[in-house]
C-alpha cells in the first residue's frame, strides 16, 4: 500500500509541528517549549499537494497515476500553566487518485494531547507529549461503499528537545521530536522523527528549514505489513503581521521513501495569538 506524505506527515506531523515557534513567535523557539499560563493560539493550515511518481520496495522512484490532495486543518493549544500545554486539532480534505476522488466533507481527522516540559535552562528545554488520534473517510462515487467509519484510536507518545540561540546576533534554535505512533486497531505502528531549524534574519520575519520521517515498525496484517517510510522536506517563512497575528508560507517535497508517494506542495498556515 503507497503511503501518502500528503494526508499524514504533512497532515497530521506538519499540524503538530506548527506548534514550532508559535509558543514564542518573536523569540524563534521551537515546539520543546510551553506556552505560558492561561495563553493561547490557534492556527488554521492550508495545503495541496499532488504526485505522478510514487517510490516502490527498493526505494526508486517510478510514475503512476496522478493524486491530488487539498486540506483544511485548526490547531488549537492553550497553556493549562506555564509547563503544561493542552492541544486538540481537526481537518477536513479531499484526495484523488486517477479517477477515484476520496472526499471528507466533515471533520475527518481529530487529535487531543498534552505536551509537559520537564526541563529548562541555558537555553535548552525538554518535554514530553502524548495525544490522541482518529480519522475517518468517505469515498466519493460508490453508493454501496461510501463511508469507512472511524478509525480505532491512535496513541502517539512523544519525547522533544530544543535548543535556542544565537548566530552573528540573529535569534535562531533547532528542535528534534520522536514519537512512536501506537494503532490500537488495524495497520502498522510508526516511528515519527521531525527536525527543525529556524532563524530569524529580520524582527518580524522567521525562516524555518523542516524535516518529517516515517517509519512503519511492521505491525499489522495484510498489505499493511509490509514495510513503508517517507521523508519529508519543507522550507518555509513566517511573517509577523502584528503580536497576534503571522502568515506562513511555504512548500515541501517527499526527497526519499520506499513504497510511498513522491509528493510535493504547498503549505500556508495563520496564527492567531490570545
Amino acid at each position: 500500500m503507497l503511503r501518502s506524505c500528503g494526508s499524514d506527515v504533512v497532515g497530521r506531523a506538519a499540524i503538530l509541528s506548527l506548534i514550532v515557534l508559535c509558543a514564542f513567535p518573536r523569540q524563534g523557539r521551537a515546539g520543546a517549549w510551553t506556552l505560558e499560563e492561561r495563553t493561547g493560539q490557534a492556527i488554521v493550515t492550508g495545503l495541496y499537494s499532488g504526485a505522478n511518481e510514487s517510490y516502490g520496495a527498493d526505494g526508486r522512484a517510478g510514475p503512476r497515476p496522478d493524486f491530488e490532495k487539498g486540506s483544511a486543518s485548526a490547531l488549537v493549544e492553550y497553556g493549562l500553566t506555564d509547563a503544561v500545554t493542552l492541544l486538540g486539532s481537526g481537518e477536513i480534505g479531499s484526495e484523488r487518485e486517477g479517477n477515484y476522488p476520496f472526499a471528507r466533507p466533515a471533520l475527518s481527522q481529530l487529535a487531543i494531547g498534552v505536551r509537559v516540559r520537564m526541563y529548562e535552562a541555558d537555553g535548552f528545554v525538554a518535554s514530553v507529549q502524548l495525544s490522541g488520534l482518529v480519522q475517518d473517510a468517505q469515498k466519493v462515487g460508490d453508493e454501496a461503499t461510501d463511508t469507512f467509519g472511524w478509525t480505532a484510536p491512535v496513541i502517539e507518545p512523544r519525547a522533544l528537545l530544543g535548543y535556542g540561540f544565537t548566530i552573528c546576533g540573529l535569534p535562531a534554535f533547532v528542535n528534534a521530536e520522536a514519537g512512536y505512533r501506537a494503532a490500537t486497531g488495524e495497520g502498522p505502528d510508526e516511528t515519527k522523527i521531525d527536525l527543525t531549524a529556524g532563524i530569524r534574519p529580520l524582527p518580524d520575519l522567521l525562516v524555518l528549514a523542516q524535516s518529517f520521517s516515517t517509519l512503519s515498525a511492521g505491525r499489522g496484517g495484510g498489505e499493511d505489513a509490509a514495510g513503508y517510510s517517507y521523508h519529508k522536506a519543507q522550507l518555509s517563512a513566517v511573517y509577523d503581521m502584528s503580536e497576534t497575528w503571522s502568515l506562513q508560507v511555504g512548500g515541501f517535497a517527499t526527497v526519499a521513501g520506499t513504497d510511498a508517494l513522491k509528493e510535493r506542495g504547498l503549505i500556508t498556515a495563520l496564527w492567531y495569538r490570545f
